[in-house]
């Protein structure tokens, strides 16, 4: 009985246990296909890992978990992989990619725009904050202001561009002829209501500045005559209020601009063209100025009229546009000028004064005044200074040979003349004609029409009859 009970027992716990495991066997496959996706994929990362630990061997000898084919025979990627080159990390840590994205190694900062992302952003205090803020409103600032001084000076630049397309061939015809009246026709088709006078003057008068004082004076003339046809006392005072602000700019390549300026200035104002009643012109700008060459301009400009001498104005630039006087004003010019080289003797002041003339094509006049006076003086000393001046000037091609030729042929035409002053006229020239040739002033061509003196012969009563009968 009691034996019977007892494997009665044990048939009922053996049951027991099986229904249990049966149940422990049907949780275990539920949770196996729940999480099977992340039993492979573990299973799969450690395979990686155990190959990546042994990818840097130098041996050609397979591994475990190394892949194979269906022989068993080594993949041949992973046949053989050196440790040279390769940049993977051998700690078995990543995901197998180049450090730092490809941008790591030696001396380096990490991948080109890493800074940018947000993950390598550190984490900004309120000074930094700050600084980082102001930075940004001031490199927003700098921007907007280089790009309206880029528009400005992309505008003036095209202003310039279109002056020089249709204000300078107009300019330089004026300084062939000095008509202002057919500037002022010529410049009736630009509307400088609109586009305002004031540029015109400011580039008229930048390129008088790299002329001669006779342009000077044209460009002074100009302003004057356009006073009231094309321009108004509002383009004066812009176009010089320009002038005086770009006067650094003007200073490199003309660096006595500023007293030049100031001239430009008091002469418009002494022209009318500038109102300048009880001084309220200059008074504008008293404690305003802070350049040191606007400033000079203006005092230079204030004290010529201050002076109240407006003839002195009139010739502020001390050269009237000789090519346009009268030719006996310029005989007379030149006579003057030959007079004071005889009692000085300079011969650079008197090649200086004859420059300024600006009339290469009368410089004839002056050999013919010029060999004039030394026939008429007749000592040694106006002959070493006649030949002591002509040497220097032929040479340096002040005067050319046409108007060196021209002179002396006058000179020979006009001797017949001359002879009546200065009897011995004839003599005295062979002498001076030899020794220009010696000098090699004057050559064959030009000697060898010199007129020679001729003489009467002297003939008997008889024959003097005989002539008279034929």
């Amino acid at each position: 009985m009691s034996s019977s009970a007892t494997e009665k027992a044990e048939v009922d716990a053996l049951i027991a246990q099986l229904g249990s495991s049966q149940d422990d066997d049907r949780k275990a496959s539920t949770n196996n296909n729940a999480s099977g996706g992340d039993a492979n994929s573990a299973g799969s990362e450690r395979k990686r890992v155990q190959i990546r630990r042994n990818s840097g061997s130098n041996s050609n000898t397979q591994v475990v978990g190394s892949p194979t084919d269906i022989h068993g025979h080594l993949l041949q990627k992973n046949a053989k992989i050196s440790k040279k080159y390769n940049r993977k990390s051998r700690q078995g840590k990543g995901r197998g990619l180049a450090k730092k994205g490809g941008g790591g190694g030696g001396y380096t900062w990490g991948a080109l725009g890493s800074e940018l992302l947000e993950e390598d952003n550190e984490d900004l205090d309120d000074d930094d904050l700050a600084d980082l803020q102001y930075n940004q409103v001031k490199a927003k600032h700098i921007a907007e202001s280089s790009k309206s001084s880029l528009e400005n000076k992309f505008t003036k630049l095209e202003l310039i561009e279109s002056m020089d397309k249709d204000v300078k061939p107009l300019i330089d015809e004026y300084f062939a002829n000095g008509d202002a009246n057919d500037v002022a026709q010529c410049l009736r088709k630009f509307d400088f209501k609109q586009s305002g006078g004031g540029e015109f003057i400011s580039y008229v008068v930048t390129r008088a500045l790299e002329k001669s004082n006779v342009h000077k004076e044209l460009i002074s003339r100009l302003l004057h005559d356009l006073n009231g046809i094309i321009l108004r006392s509002n383009d004066y005072i812009n176009g010089f209020n320009s002038l005086l602000e770009s006067l650094n700019d003007l200073s490199l390549d003309n660096p006595e601009c500023s007293t030049d300026i100031g001239k430009f200035l008091a002469r418009s104002v002494a022209d009318k063209c500038i109102d300048n009643t009880g001084g309220k012109y200059f008074n504008q700008f008293k404690g305003n100025v802070k350049c040191s060459k606007m400033q000079a301009a203006l005092d230079k400009a204030e004290t010529l009229v201050s002076m109240g001498d407006f003839y002195f104005l009139n010739n502020v630039w001390n050269a009237q546009s000789s090519g346009f006087r009268p030719v006996r004003e310029l005989a007379d010019r030149m006579n003057i000028i030959i007079r004071e080289y005889y009692d000085s003797g300079d011969s650079a002041e008197t090649i200086r004064c004859l420059k300024e003339l600006n009339v290469p094509h009368f410089f004839h006049e002056f050999v013919y005044e010029l060999m004039d006076f030394c026939l008429e003086k007749n000592t040694e000393r106006a002959q070493q200074l006649m030949i002591s001046l002509l040497e220097p000037l032929t040479k340096s091609a002040v005067i050319t040979y046409d108007q060196l030729k021209t002179g002396m042929l006058r000179l020979f035409d006009d001797i017949d003349d001359i002879q009546l002053d200065v009897p011995n006229v004839y003599d005295q020239l062979q002498t001076l004609l030899k020794q220009l040739e010696e000098k090699k002033i004057l050559n064959q061509d030009i000697t060898s029409n010199a007129p020679q003196k001729g003489r009467k012969r002297m003939t008997s009563e008889g024959e003097s009859t005989k002539q008279v009968k034929e």
